[in-house]
């Protein structure tokens, strides 16, 4: 039996519950006094093992994910609420909020977490194992995982509280849609796991080079404000939004809405408007047959020079060009 496999079978101890088999996953369900639950895992070729935790708590539950060898690294991110975790180094214990990672690392030590009474909590568990006993693994995987122990195990007992970062809350909620089954959903979950390994590569430099703000002034509440603020505009990006439309919505200044936009999406807010605009653009172009001029006004514009403009950028082709390609046929529009 594999490790990730393993791990659901002791907590399945601890929790109780049933475990249901799925081609490569296996899925643990449980509703008793400790709570109710579902957990999540899969595992992928090269090593590597996915979970995710969905639970709502009536009492304190620990869960004890086991780890036998020091060449073995964890990525934990919390999507939804909070947790405690254990760290090594310190012994101390510390609270893990939303949209935040945790990575652990160099030490042949159980990763301990723990959930309090009461509370509602879904995050992911990534373990990336450096084992020459497994089969041998395509390229991309060896080179991936060779940037990552290289990046994190240069010091034994490695420990990283990582900051804000909602794109790899973005990528890892994909999991979820997939509707695939067999060795394609295996595949799509592998995509997924491979690319969300490499957001936190890119969001540690980030980090480290202080490009992220360590220290927001933004209180944790003004921040899910901004997520909800965010999903608004992904959900309906057509909306004639404005900065007075999110002060007046949300209770929070224009700076602070500029603030936590750079620190959730990387952009401003019109920025994150103007391209949620753009991936509407490319679906409607893609799944319906709406000319141009359609188009931009279904998604919000009022100028078909500027659209064409902002589009051509992003996507090398004019959009009557990419229509054209997109459809296969040679539309007017």
């Amino acid at each position: 039996m594999n490790s990730t496999h393993a791990k659901l079978n002791q907590l399945n101890n601890s929790l109780g519950g049933s475990i249901s088999v799925f081609d490569s996953e296996r899925i643990l369900m449980f509703y008793n006094d400790k709570g109710k639950g579902r957990i999540q895992s899969v595992e992928l070729e090269s090593g590597i093992g996915y979970s995710q935790f969905e639970l709502t708590t009536t009492e304190e539950i620990k869960l004890n994910l086991k780890n036998t060898t020091s060449q073995s690294l964890f990525f934990i991110y919390c999507l939804e609420g909070s947790l405690m975790l254990k760290l090594p180094t310190s012994r101390s214990k510390i609270e893990i909020d939303s949209l935040r990672t945790v990575i652990l690392g160099g030490m042949e030590e159980d990763v301990k977490i723990t959930v309090a009474s009461g509370k509602k909590v879904n995050f992911s568990v990534i373990q990336v194992t450096d084992d020459s006993n497994l089969e041998a693994s395509t390229n991309e995987n060896s080179k991936l995982k060779e940037q990552l122990f290289s990046q994190f195990l240069q010091n034994n007992k490695y420990e990283y509280v990582g900051t804000v970062n909602l794109k790899i809350k973005d990528h890892l909620l994909q999991i979820n849609a997939i509707s695939q089954t067999g060795i394609v959903r295996r595949l799509l979950i592998e995509g997924i796991v491979h690319f969300t390994l490499a957001l936190e590569i890119l969001h540690y430099k980030s980090d480290s080079s202080k490009k992220t703000l360590h220290e927001t002034s933004l209180t944790k509440r003004e921040l899910l404000r901004i997520e909800d603020a965010v999903e608004e505009i992904r959900q309906k990006p057509e909306h004639p939004y404005s900065i007075d439309y999110f002060v007046r919505k949300y209770g929070l200044s224009a700076a602070k809405l500029q603030s936590g936009f750079k620190v959730l999406t990387g952009s401003t807010v019109a920025s994150c408007i103007k391209n949620q605009r753009l991936d509407l653009a490319e679906k409607l172009i893609k799944e319906t047959d709406l000319n141009v001029s359609e188009i931009v006004y279904t998604i919000g514009f009022s100028s078909r020079s500027y659209f064409s403009k902002i589009f051509s950028k992003r996507f090398k082709y004019s959009p009557k060009i990419y229509l054209t390609k997109a459809r296969g046929t040679k539309l007017s529009a």
